[in-house]
Order: C-alpha cells, then structure tokens, then sequence
C-alpha cells in the first residue's frame, strides 16, 4: 500500500478545497490512500495554550475534546463528501485515532472522570506538575510520553476502565462508518505492561488483572474488523514494540528503525532491518519523512533522497509518502502552525524523479513479488525482487564509503543465479532504459553503473535483468 499524508488544516481551508483533479492526480502517482492528517475538531483550550508558544499556533489535531469533524473544514457532511470523491478516485481514506489521551477541556473529564489519569497517591508516585485541576474538582493527570515531558494541552486516558475500552471501541466503529482506516497514535502508550508499569507501579497484580485483563488493541481491531475485514490499522509504534502490535491484529507499523539507519547512513542497521521475514517486512509503513520528523530534503542531499526514496518504494513494504515531500519542501511545520514561514519554491527536478520512480515501482514484481537482500559490495545496499520469471533488482549507496556511486563494480552474480544465466544476460535501467548484454568475468558477473546511465549525482539503480537467447 502506498499512502499520502496530508495535513489537512494545512492543505485547504475546506475539505471540498481537495478537488478531484488532485485526487486522480495522487492515484494516478500510484497511491492508493490519503492519510489526512488533522480532521477532527480543535480543542479551544490547545487552541488557546498553543499561543503561548507563537501567535500563529492554531492547536494540535492530537488535543481533541471529541470525536467530530472539524467544523471549520466542513464538519461530517464534508468529510464524507470527500471520501465519496476519493473512493471515485481509487483512494481510501485514512484518519487518525488518538488512543492515548483528550484534550484538557475534553467533555469526557467531566461525564466519565473514571476515563481518565487521576491523582491516586496509593498506586503511584507523580509530581504537581504532572496534574491540572479540571473545573470538576478533579486532579486529572497530563497525556505523556513517559521519555518526554507532559503534553500540557491533554489528558491522559486510563485503560484499566473498562467503560473507557468499550467507549474508545465504539469511537473505532464509528469511524469505521466513515473511513477506511486509523493510524493510531503512539499506539504503545496503550500497551498493558506499560500502563501497569507507569501509571500503576504499586496497584496488586490481582486489582490491575481484573481491571485490565487483556490488551485493548487485540480487543479493539477484533471488534472493528468483524463488521469491517477491510479496515486499516496503522501503528505509529516505537520502543521495538512492532512486533507485538501486529500481533495484536495491526496491518502496518511504523517502520522507524529502518528511517534512522537510512538517515545516519547506518548500512547494518539497514541491512538488519531488511533482513526480517517476509511477514514482518511486508507489515512495514517505510517512510523517509512525516510530519513528527525532519524534511526529507533537508536531510539528505537530492541523491541521498532519490536513492533513500527508490530503496523504500522498491521494498515489499508499504510506503508513506509526506505532501511536499516530493516537491523539496525543506521546512517542518509544527502540527499546530497552518502556513509555513517560508514560502519554498518547488524543486522540478526532484519531483520528476520521483514521479519516475514512483512509476517504476508500481509493477507486479514490486507489489506481489518476493525479497531477497544479498551483498553486492561495500557501503552497498542491494536486494532482489523476483516474480513470474522477472528479476529486479536495488543498489544504493547509503554511506560515504565511495564518491561517487556509478563508479562501484557491484557484484550482481546472486541475480545471474536466480535467473539461471551462465554466460550472459542483458541488464536494464529501468529509470533509464539503457541495457546491453553483460558476460561474466573471472565466474562473476559485474557491473559498473556507469554502464546504465547513472550519472555522477545518483546514488542507486534499479536493474532489471534477463535471459539472453
């Protein structure tokens, strides 16, 4: 699955603004879903707390008081006309669900105070600040990342409550009704051993088993997903905790490890990342930006993106692909902030190249066929898809071993093999076309990049070889 992120608050003042121009624009592109970013009404009060950091914050879209469409974007009736627009389109629509906390003037605090963090000396140890007292009386506990300081515009939500789970369920089958999926947010701050582990340190085993018996996740998707197969869960998910998600009943997990090794040109990191099982790396979400991490553009140099781009688009993995993104946009704007600063102009060059790309990897071999990594060279990463008598294959230059990418023998013999070649075979560059007939020298098969048309600024190539008569 490929899926566009799109910060809605950003992107249009209305969700009609999102034409069908623009949506057979991004299916065309090869995505198959909109993840948009931001379309639930605003909490007044992180409204109002986020304007002490800058006049021109206008909240967070994870501090919401409810679960409504926003109404400045047009409320149910147009969010659901959207949708319409887009499954025209062939795009299914993803939003966010944020399982870990309310926004501070959340009506939840006062109709259900059991939903939430509050202050219980008997079971743990917190700090003032940690709390605020809502008008109710009650000292509700802070939204947290326990790594972080608290967010101060939110609540934090407390799943030993099971009328809390079975609320937070209905939310899940609500939306359910109107898009096609969530990505959960930090969806391992809900995770058992942590909740018992942070927020209920010196509660009996008994009392929190009781209270809490299973892992809402499990619980969660079962629910959803038996009136809804077809819904997407996607966890924003850290702390190795992948793994165990998908587990639970998740489709996709954020792929951060592979993210980090592609930005610190960590090859082993990489190499170990793409060397999981086909099962734990086709439930990958790869992504070389969102809006919680740098530009792509500005972290890497245009061939350092292009090739980080093609390595993730290549994979049997899911790819998130971050509006702007392909156009060079260098400037992160803040979830609270709704107009850059700067006004960047577009770079042609790279959004050609990623159009390319993007085109290139859409084929069968891409989508359906199998993964195999292999070892192709120094400061090389190389893997191999192969389906229905067609090989491709991946090289990119993620470290800083070679100056220059097209000047590297790469030993493509594993390819050869899979293809049953001996004495020849014919190489392609499929961003290029450009091929001839490749002979095995000393009982290896090498290639120079150079020899497809990879300039000097490239760093990758994505070759497709065959038989040769």
């Amino acid at each position: 699955m490929r899926i566009y992120e799109i910060n809605a608050r950003a992107r249009f003042r209305r969700f009609a603004q999102l034409t069908d121009s623009e949506l057979l624009e991004i299916a065309r592109l090869g995505f198959d879903a909109i993840w948009l970013m931001g379309v639930w009404q605003i909490s007044e009060a992180a409204r109002r707390i986020s304007k002490v950091i800058s006049d021109d914050f206008e909240g967070s879209p994870y501090a919401i008081p409810d679960y409504r469409f926003n109404p400045d974007l047009g409320g149910k009736a147009g969010f659901v006309a959207l949708v319409n627009r887009a499954h025209e389109a062939g795009l299914r629509v993803i939003v966010d669900f944020v399982s870990n906390h309310m926004a501070i003037d959340s009506p939840w605090i006062g109709k259900h105070p059991d939903f939430f963090i509050r202050n219980n000396p008997a079971v743990r140890d917190r700090g003032t600040g940690d709390y605020f007292l809502h008008k109710s009386g009650e000292l509700v506990a802070f939204g947290r990342d326990p790594y972080f300081p608290p967010w101060h515009d939110t609540s934090q939500l407390d799943y030993t409550s099971p009328a809390l789970r079975s609320h937070m369920i209905d939310v899940l089958k609500w939306i359910s009704l109107h898009a096609d999926g969530v990505r959960c947010d930090m969806a391992m701050l809900v995770l058992r051993d942590y909740i018992r582990q942070f927020w209920y340190p010196r509660a009996s085993e008994s009392w929190f088993s009781e209270r809490m018996p299973g892992e809402f996740w499990k619980e969660a998707i079962d629910a959803v997903k038996g009136s809804r197969p077809d819904f997407i869960f996607i966890a924003e998910a850290y702390w190795d905790k992948e793994e165990y998600l998908l587990s639970l009943g998740f489709d996709l997990a954020y792929e951060k490890k592979l993210y980090d090794g592609l930005v610190s040109g960590n090859i082993h990191l990489i190499k170990e990342r793409l060397s999981r099982s086909p099962e734990s790396v086709r439930a990958s979400l790869c992504f070389t930006e969102n809006h919680d991490e740098a530009r792509a553009a500005s972290v890497f140099s245009r061939g350092g993106n292009l090739a980080a781009a093609a390595l993730i688009l290549s994979l049997p993995s899911s790819t998130l692909i971050h509006e702007g993104q392909m156009e060079g946009k260098r400037e992160k704007l803040p979830v609270q902030r709704l107009s850059p600063l700067h006004d960047e102009p577009a770079d042609p060059i790279l959004k050609i190249a990623y159009t390319y790309l993007l085109q290139a990897t859409s084929d069968e071999v891409f989508r359906e066929g199998s993964h195999v990594p292999f070892d192709s060279g120094p400061g090389i990463v190389s893997f191999m898809r192969q389906k229905s008598g067609r090989a491709v294959a991946y090289f990119g230059q993620v470290s800083n071993q070679w100056e220059k990418f097209n000047t590297i023998n790469l030993d493509i013999s594993p390819v050869a093999r899979a293809l049953g070649a001996h004495n020849r075979m014919r190489v392609s560059n499929l961003l290029t076309s450009t091929s001839f007939i490749l002979e095995p020298s000393g009982g290896r098969f090498v290639l120079n990049p150079g020899q497809l048309s990879v300039d000097d600024d490239t760093r990758f190539c994505l070759l497709e070889a065959s038989l040769v008569d």
